[in-house]
């Protein structure tokens, strides 16, 4: 009997292993030579959408166009696996996803809820069960914001850093996993691989060394096109070799195996050029002076002839060729057969023509790790294309400006690599493109900023026809879409829910209040439901600027008051009336009291904190849409009859004719618009004749800015506070422009929209 009683439990637990809710990465096939893990698929969709490279890989290896198609018709939130891999000489993919494939022309099989596609018969039929180690071991280090992550097994790896680096050695045999982040310009690579092997630790070519900072590009030319850098500490120069001739043994090798801090490899002018960073420069100066073989001076400095030039104290992967001539530039060495080299190297330090002053470098060079323990670099007219190098594009492109890098750290070797645009800024225009984003669908709501608590930068959100919501980075790139039920009315206020720094978006719908966290997700409470329509957008007041927030909500004629975790505020007691009411509700702090103001039918309403009428406005008027506005302690507003309206904390009424009429103020300045004329006292400036919105006002960096936009011939244009209009304007946009310092860099970016399903950011330089 109690053997019956044993098999049962070995039973009933195979049962309970085998019903365990089962995961995409449960099926990852064994052979698998590359993993791709995307996250998030929309976010996917966008960056390769935003990328013109990425955006033209066709079919190439493994058929990537018909992977594209194919997890094209999944839901955006989904989250998926690819494995590449090949048999015998099918190049195969696998997508694994639980979410389902409408349509589709390849192998499909399915278990426990997974779903798997394959372009090979024998790969689907042989898909179980399995437990990837390499994938369960980087899983770990993947970020959720990337665009995707990928792991390269021991054979690709390989092939993949010796395709980068153009090494004749192998740096390390192991799987290498790295995040790519996929931006307009610019591609970011960045991971790592365990070196989690005896064996491998030992054989690892770079074992003991330890990286340090890179310092030779300071006195490099800016006119290179490729530049390579080792960089080590006396305690294991890696390039040293491990034993040399006694006979050949002298002071010019010593020297350079002891001291060498960074060796770094340039082309210049089609020459290969090597500069040496020393601990002890002084040593090799001593050398040289004893040796009594300067060839010439230039501008104050020497160059020797080079009598040394069949000793080679490193190995073949610096590809090290002694030069003939050496030149001794403050504390480095530099080599080069060419004199005349050496001398414009000179000329291009004191003139300061090098790298360190070179812009485009410095936004390369600032997306990696300054500590290196090797470093490549590719500029344009270097021939190294890092797609056609891969054999993902056949095509030429612009991303011709790259930078790979290898840190090592114990049993940790990190990789980090920008593959980017170039872009030949002139720095001279006056107005320059940052990066085009384009959307899935023709614009509903306009973009505009808000703030980034992380990095204090300014985000772009905007929505689409199709009522997709999406948060874009400074850079360009699309950091989440979310689908909301509705149009968004009005714009995107921010609230610190938590009173902690971290920033919310607060937004509504005709039924519903949403508050999204950063990453997108509802706050705890919402959204909040609302049976009966909302006829205004959402207004958030905080009284006191304690963040104790108060979300007022219109519906026809009424007004209810919620605190900021969707509760009902009792205490406010709004009476409402017969006509609805007809602007969004702001408040306004004047002489130390609350006024919440809005119009209603011909009446404008001024109420208190409680909802009770502060005062009361008995005169009936024809108010345009114009918005209300508080100006030298008085309300202002229009009529439809082009008058302007100011009404004091007495309620006493004072009219004015102008004529076609539009206004703003930030309280402190109010800028008029008077037919073909804009006045901001006491200064005034013509403008075209046109149909312009209502002039908008800007606070940026203490400088007053007014943009202005011109509806009829889809035209923005930028004012400082003088009213002088900025050189650079109008411009062309089919919405009305948005203007803020996205950067903290004190320029002012723009963003417009030139084209249909597109935003795009310049900055004023």
């Amino acid at each position: 009997m109690k053997k019956y009683f044993y098999v049962f439990l070995v039973l009933w637990g195979c049962n309970l292993v085998d019903d365990r809710p089962k995961d995409i990465k449960d099926y990852i096939p064994e052979n698998s030579l590359i993993i791709i893990k995307i996250h998030n698929l929309g976010k996917f969709k966008s960056d390769i959408k935003n990328n013109e490279v990425l955006n033209k890989i066709g079919n190439s290896k493994y058929n990537t166009k018909k992977q594209l198609e194919l997890i094209n018709n999944l839901n955006d939130e989904t989250e998926l696996i690819i494995s590449l891999t090949k048999n015998i000489n099918e190049e195969v993919f696998t997508i694994i996803t639980k979410d389902s494939i409408k349509e589709f022309d390849v192998f499909h099989k399915r278990i426990n809820n997974i779903n798997i596609y394959s372009n090979s018969l024998k790969n689907i039929n042989e898909i179980q069960i399995n437990y990837n180690k390499d994938f369960n071991k980087y899983a770990k280090t993947f970020n959720v914001n990337d665009s995707f992550s990928l792991i390269l097994k021991e054979e690709i790896s390989k092939e993949f850093l010796n395709s980068i680096f153009n090494l004749n050695n192998k740096i390390q045999d192991n799987s290498l996993s790295f995040g790519v982040n996929i931006f307009n310009d610019k591609i970011l690579l960045n991971g790592l691989s365990f070196l989690d092997d005896s064996l491998k630790l030992s054989n690892n070519i770079f074992k003991g060394s330890i990286s340090s900072e890179l310092k030779n590009y300071e006195i490099t030319p800016k006119n290179i096109t490729s530049l390579k850098s080792y960089n080590f500490k006396n305690l294991n120069n890696y390039l040293k070799k491990a034993s040399i001739d006694e006979v050949k043994e002298n002071r010019f090798s010593v020297i350079l195996n002891n001291n060498s801090i960074e060796i770094t490899e340039i082309k210049l002018d089609n020459e290969q050029v090597f500069i040496f960073r020393l601990d002890e420069i002084k040593l090799f100066k001593d050398y040289l002076i004893n040796k009594n073989t300067i060839s010439t001076k230039h501008r104050g400095f020497e160059i020797y002839n080079n009598t040394d030039l069949d000793i080679n104290p490193f190995i073949s992967f610096a590809n090290f060729n002694n030069k003939e001539k050496i030149l001794l530039f403050k504390d480095y060495l530099v080599f080069s057969n060419n004199e005349k080299t050496l001398k414009q190297f000179i000329n291009d330090n004191l003139n300061k023509n090098t790298l360190k002053s070179n812009s485009s470098f410095n936004r390369l060079f600032s997306s990696i790790s300054s500590f290196n323990t090797l470093n490549n670099n590719y500029f344009s007219g270097s021939n190294y294309n890092f797609f056609n190098e891969l054999n993902l594009l056949n095509s030429k492109n612009d991303f011709t400006e790259n930078s790979f890098q290898l840190v090592q750290d114990n049993g940790i070797i990190h990789f980090n690599a920008v593959i980017s645009k170039d872009t030949n800024e002139d720095e001279n225009l006056k107005i320059s493109k940052l990066f085009d984003v384009e959307i899935d669908e023709e614009i509903i709501m306009y973009p505009h900023f808000v703030k980034n608590h992380v990095t204090k930068n300014l985000d772009i959100v905007v929505q689409d026809t199709k009522n997709n919501l999406y948060l874009i980075s400074k850079d360009g790139k699309v950091i989440w879409k979310k689908k909301i039920n509705q149009p968004i009315l009005g714009q995107i206020s921010q609230i610190d829910i938590y009173k902690n720094g971290r920033l919310q978006l607060i937004f509504n719908t005709k039924n519903k209040i949403y508050v999204l966290d950063r990453n997108g997700n509802n706050v705890k409470q919402f959204p909040k439901t609302f049976n009966d329509p909302i006829t205004q957008p959402l207004a958030v007041f905080d009284y006191d600027n304690n963040k104790n927030y108060r979300l007022l909500v219109t519906q026809g004629s009424e007004l209810l008051m919620y605190d900021k975790n969707g509760k009902k505020v009792s205490g406010f007691k709004y009476k409402k009336s017969s006509n609805n009411i007809t602007s969004k509700p702001k408040h306004f702090r004047i002489l130390n009291k609350d006024f919440i103001v809005f119009k209603i039918g011909n009446k404008m309403k001024i109420l208190n904190r409680k909802g009770r009428e502060r005062i009361n406005v008995n005169d009936d008027i024809n108010f345009s849409n114009q918005n209300v506005f508080e100006y030298n302690d008085k309300l202002i507003s229009t009529t439809t009859d082009q008058k302007l309206v100011q009404i004091d904390v007495n309620g006493v009424i004072d009219l004015s004719s102008l004529k076609n009429l539009s206004l703003n103020s930030d309280g402190s300045n109010l800028v008029v618009l008077d037919e073909n004329s804009i006045k901001l006292s006491p200064n005034i400036a013509s403008i075209p004749f046109g149909n312009y919105g209502s002039p908008q006002l800007s606070n940026i960096n203490k400088n007053l800015l007014i943009t202005l936009y011109d509806k009829q011939n889809k035209k923005s244009y930028l004012f400082n506070k003088n009213l002088i209009l900025d050189t650079s304007f109008p411009v062309y946009s089919l919405i009305p422009m948005e203007i803020g310092d996205m950067n903290r860099d004190k320029k002012i970016e723009l963003i417009i929209s030139n084209k249909n399903k597109f935003i795009s950011c310049y900055t004023i330089n």
